[in-house]
C-alpha cells in the first residue's frame, strides 16, 4: 500500500503507486483542496510509466559506514554524589563541576564549538545571576531592562532611548 501524506495530514491509500503519485500531483496542483480535486482535469503521466519497485520494509539496524559514537564526539554530562555536582566527561578527562545541570550543558556547549578548547573556559566569563537570593535594599543591584517600560518594544543591550516611541528610559523612570 502507498499513502500520500502531507503535513501530517493522510489524504489517501493505494494499491498501485502509479495512482499515488498520480493523487500526490493533483493534490499540489489543487494547493490541497478537496473541492478542486473534484473538478481537477490533470492528466496521469505515471499511467504507462514503468515504475520502480519500493521495498515494503526498511532494513533493520544502522546503514554501514556511519556508526558514530556519541559520547567520544559530544562528551556527556554526569553528576558526582559524593561532592552532589554535575560535570562534563569526554574520554577519561573530566571538566568542570557545575551546580546544575543547565550550567554545564552550557559549557559543553562552548567547549564543543570551540573544539574542546579548554583555554576558551578562561576567557569566556559569564555573570551568574541567583534567582532565588534574598534582596538587600542597602545595596544597588545592575538591572538591564529588555523592554521598553512604555511601548514595551524589545531594546538592545545599553540603549538609553526607546527606538519606536523615543522617549529617554532613565528619565522616564526616575520621573514616574
Amino acid at each position: 500500500m502507498y499513502r500520500v501524506k502531507y503535513n501530517n495530514k493522510d489524504y489517501g491509500e493505494f494499491k498501485k503507486l502509479s495512482d499515488a503519485l498520480y493523487e500526490r500531483d493533483a493534490l499540489f496542483f489543487c494547493n490541497f483542496d478537496y473541492d478542486l480535486l473534484v473538478e481537477c482535469d490533470l492528466e496521469n503521466k505515471y499511467e504507462n510509466m514503468v515504475l520502480p519497485p519500493f521495498p515494503e520494509k526498511r532494513p533493520k539496524g544502522r546503514i554501514k559506514g556511519t556508526k558514530v559514537n556519541k559520547k567520544e564526539r559530544e562528551g556527556e554530562i554526569l553528576f558526582n554524589h559524593k561532592i552532589k555536582k554535575f560535570y562534563i566527561q569526554k574520554g577519561d578527562e573530566t571538566i568542570g563541576q557545575y551546580d546544575t545541570m543547565t550550567e554545564a550543558f552550557y559549557y559543553k556547549k562552548i567547549l564543543m564549538a570551540n573544539k574542546w578548547d579548554k583555554n576558551i573556559l578562561k576567557t569566556n566569563i559569564t555573570k551568574k545571576i541567583e534567582v532565588n537570593i534574598i534582596i538587600d535594599p542597602a545595596v544597588e543591584y545592575e538591572v538591564q531592562l529588555n523592554f521598553c517600560p512604555k511601548c514595551k518594544n524589545r531594546l538592545k543591550i545599553g540603549e538609553t532611548e526607546c527606538p519606536s516611541c523615543g522617549i529617554n528610559i532613565e528619565e522616564y523612570l526616575f520621573n514616574r
